[in-house]
C-alpha cells in the first residue's frame, strides 16, 4: 500500500513538474507595436515563431504619430516590447523612451542603417522607405509625365496631383520636409494649389492606379504593389534625388519581455529577414546585397540628397502649421 501511495506521489510530483516548466515556456511573449501594415507584420512575425515558436506575440498596429504619441503616454511603463519599421524621424521623437541594443548581426550592418548617435545604436534600419513619382500610363504619356520634384507646381499639373497630409501621414511629412529644403515653402504653395490632399498614403496610388488622378508622391512599396498587380502606373525617380530615409526597429526602454525584445531585433537584422522585407512586404530592405522589389531601381541606380532625420523632428510641428496655412 505504501508503495503504491509513493509511485503514485512521483508520477503527481513528475506531471506537476512538466507541468509548471510548459507553462513557463508557453508564457513567454513579445509585444510588437507596428508602423507597417498588418499583413506586413504579420509575415514578419510568422517567420520570427518560426525560429521561437514558444513566444506568444501580439501585434499593435498603428499610424507611426499614433505610436509615437501612445509611447510617450505610457512611459515609463510601456506596455509594448518593440517598435516595428518605423521611420527613423519618428523614433528620434522617442528616441530617450528606446533601449540601445548591439544586434547579433551588428558587425554586418552598414553604419548608415543604424542610429549613430551612441556608442550602442537604439535602432537598426530594417527597409528603406524612399518617396518616388508615381504616375497613371492612361492618362499621361511618359515625355507628359512629370521628372523632377520641381515639376509639381507647374500650373499644367493643376487638378492631377494626390497627395497625402502631412499633418497625418509620416511619408507625407518626409515629401514636404524634402520640397521644403529643395524649393522653400513659396514653391510648396505652388505644389498645393495643383494638389488634392488625402489623409492616408495608400488612398493617393490607390486613387491614381484607378486613373481618378494622373500622379502622386509616395514610398516605392506602394509603388512596388501597384506595378505588380498589373496596374497602368509607372515609377519615377525625380531628376534631384529623393532623401536617403530608414525606417527602423527598436527596443523599448523598460519593456516587459527584453530578452524577447533582443531576440526579435537580432531576426529584425538578419538576411532572412530583409528577404521578407522584400519579397513579401514589397518594400527595400537596407541591405545592398538584396535587390529591391521587382519595377524598381537597384540602389546603385539611384541619386540621393541629404535627409537630415533630426531636424526634420525638430520643425515638425513649425513646418505642418505652415503647411496648413497653406490650404
Amino acid at each position: 500500500m505504501k508503495k503504491g501511495l509513493v509511485f503514485l506521489l512521483i508520477v503527481l510530483l513528475s506531471v506537476f513538474t512538466l507541468s509548471a516548466q510548459g507553462s513557463g515556456e508557453d508564457s513567454r511573449e513579445l509585444v510588437v507595436y507596428s508602423a507597417a501594415s498588418e499583413g506586413e507584420a504579420e509575415s514578419i512575425t510568422k517567420a520570427f515563431n518560426e525560429l521561437y515558436p514558444d513566444i506568444n506575440v501580439t501585434i499593435i498596429r498603428a499610424g507611426s504619430g499614433d505610436l509615437v504619441t501612445r509611447v510617450k503616454t505610457e512611459w515609463p511603463k510601456p506596455d509594448g516590447d518593440v517598435i516595428l519599421l518605423m521611420a527613423s524621424e519618428n523614433l528620434d521623437q522617442i528616441y530617450d523612451m528606446l533601449e540601445p541594443y548591439k544586434s547579433a548581426n551588428h558587425d554586418k550592418i552598414d553604419p548608415e542603417n543604424m542610429d549613430q548617435n551612441g556608442e550602442i545604436p537604439a535602432y537598426y534600419g530594417t527597409s528603406m522607405p524612399l518617396q518616388a513619382i508615381m504616375y497613371n500610363t492612361d492618362l499621361l504619356s511618359e515625355e507628359d509625365a512629370p521628372k523632377s520634384w520641381k515639376d509639381l507646381a507647374d500650373p499644367k499639373y493643376a487638378g492631377e496631383i494626390v497627395l497625402a497630409n502631412p499633418a497625418s501621414s509620416g511619408s507625407a511629412y518626409a515629401q514636404l520636409y524634402m520640397m521644403d529644403k529643395l524649393y522653400g515653402m513659396d514653391f510648396v504653395a505652388d505644389v498645393v494649389k495643383n494638389t488634392t490632399f488625402v489623409a492616408s498614403s495608400t488612398s493617393g496610388p490607390d486613387s491614381v492606379a484607378r486613373g481618378e488622378y494622373a500622379i502622386t508622391v509616395t514610398g516605392e512599396a506602394n509603388i512596388a504593389n501597384k506595378i505588380e498587380a498589373g496596374d497602368p502606373v509607372k515609377y519615377v525617380l525625380p531628376e534631384e534625388g529623393t532623401g536617403r530615409r530608414i525606417e527602423g526597429s527598436a527596443i523599448l526602454k523598460n519593456c516587459r519581455n527584453p530578452e524577447e525584445a533582443k531576440l526579435f531585433i537580432d531576426f529584425m537584422t538578419s538576411t532572412e529577414a530583409f528577404e521578407i522585407v522584400r519579397d513579401e512586404c514589397n518594400r527595400r530592405p537596407v541591405s545592398s546585397e538584396i535587390p529591391g522589389p521587382d519595377g524598381l531601381p537597384s540602389l546603385s541606380e539611384m541619386k540621393f540628397f541629404p535627409y537630415d532625420t533630426e531636424e526634420a523632428a525638430a520643425i515638425k510641428r513649425d513646418l505642418v502649421q505652415q503647411f496648413n496655412g497653406l490650404l
